[in-house]
């Protein structure tokens, strides 16, 4: 006989059987919920670690890139200067955090030349478990890199002789005359006198052919050293006689280039007014002959002389020069300007940089 006693007492432990297996698969539960949530961190934290990394490597990368983004840098090693390699090595390596490897390359864009390639990455190097970075820039630089021995040029060298050219800029210990008798002697001698020729007209109230287009620098510089500073300022004359010149004795196979220098105002002939146009009609006129101009503008204060109409006659480039010391190394850009052959390159820069996990 079964009672109800047995009856309540056997279904009691029916239930706490129930409750035990309950609490069983829960603590399996939270034990899976646990174990997954430390996976998870232990992955967060093993991602924060790499992306750091990642990051610092990054960081000096491009710091190394952007050093390296200096035509300075790009034109010693095109130059191959002396040391130029254990320079960009030192560079490099101050740049880098320590235990990073590194491999760069320097290439010109245009014609595919390696120009450098420096590297410290060793066989041992693993690179499966290392951290890889890669940067690429590029620079376009340009330089004076030969005489053009092919170009042949005849050069009037157009020089202001008025009144004022007698007076010194503030600082200079001399003339502007002196300086600008020695600066022109100094381009002269940067001509190959085997095919270049040169002449010279000066002008103040009027303008004069001092001497022909000539071979011969000892006689053009004598030329320029009996120049004597008085009177007013004719340009446009000084423009009509270069013409003359380049029409009566240029070579027709040379380049035909004019350079004139002044520290005043077109005064002459006649008045402001008509000697400005003129000296702007004459402009024109060489212009329509193929002569390359250059002018330059001398004086401390540019209201002393009419910089607008020296920009007009310019055909290749204007200068200023607020000292008159300033003129010996215009002439010399112009000289650069016109004889050397400047080549234009674009240089691409490859940085990869590994590092061991």
């Amino acid at each position: 006989m079964v009672t109800p006693t047995m009856w309540t007492s056997s279904c009691g432990g029916d239930r706490m059987v129930t409750r035990r297996g309950q609490m069983r698969i829960i603590e399996a539960l939270i034990a899976c919920v646990l174990m997954f949530l430390c996976l998870s961190v232990s992955i967060f934290f093993s991602n924060v670690y790499k992306v750091t990394e990642a990051t610092e490597l990054e960081e000096a990368g491009l710091n190394v890139i952007s050093t390296l983004d200096d035509p300075g840098v790009i034109e010693k090693v095109i130059l191959k200067q002396d040391g130029w390699d254990s320079q960009l090595k030192s560079l490099i390596e101050n740049l880098l955090p320590p235990d990073t490897f590194y491999n760069l390359t320097i290439y010109s864009s245009v014609t595919g030349q390696e120009l450098a390639n420096l590297s410290n990455i060793v066989d041992q190097v693993n690179q499966t478990n290392s951290e890889t970075s890669s940067f690429r820039q590029v620079v376009t630089i340009s330089l004076p890199i030969t005489r053009n021995q092919t170009r042949k040029v005849d050069v009037m060298l157009v020089m202001d002789r008025s009144g004022s050219m007698g007076q010194k800029e503030p600082g200079d210990q001399y003339n502007k005359m002196y300086y600008a008798k020695e600066a022109a002697k100094t381009f002269v001698d940067q001509l190959n006198m085997s095919k270049d020729m040169v002449g010279l007209v000066s002008f103040a109230t009027e303008a004069t052919l001092d001497i022909h287009l000539t071979n011969s620098s000892s006689d053009v510089k004598a030329a320029i050293d009996d120049l004597y500073p008085n009177g007013w300022t004719n340009i446009g004359d000084a423009i009509n006689l270069t013409i003359q010149e380049f029409q009566s004795n240029g070579r027709s196979d040379s380049i035909w280039v004019m350079i004139l220098l002044s520290d005043g105002k077109a005064n002459r002939p006649y008045n402001e007014t008509y000697a400005r146009e003129y000296a702007l009609l004459q402009a024109e006129a060489a212009r329509e002959l193929g002569i390359r101009s250059y002018t330059i503008g001398l004086g401390a204060n540019t209201s002393d002389f009419d910089e607008d109409l020296l920009r007009q006659i310019a055909s290749e480039g204007y200068y200023y020069a607020p000292s008159a010391e300033d003129l010996t190394d215009i002439y010399l850009m112009i000289a650069q300007d016109l004889l050397f052959e400047v080549n234009y390159d674009i240089v691409t820069i490859q940085l990869i940089l590994m590092r061991a996990r």
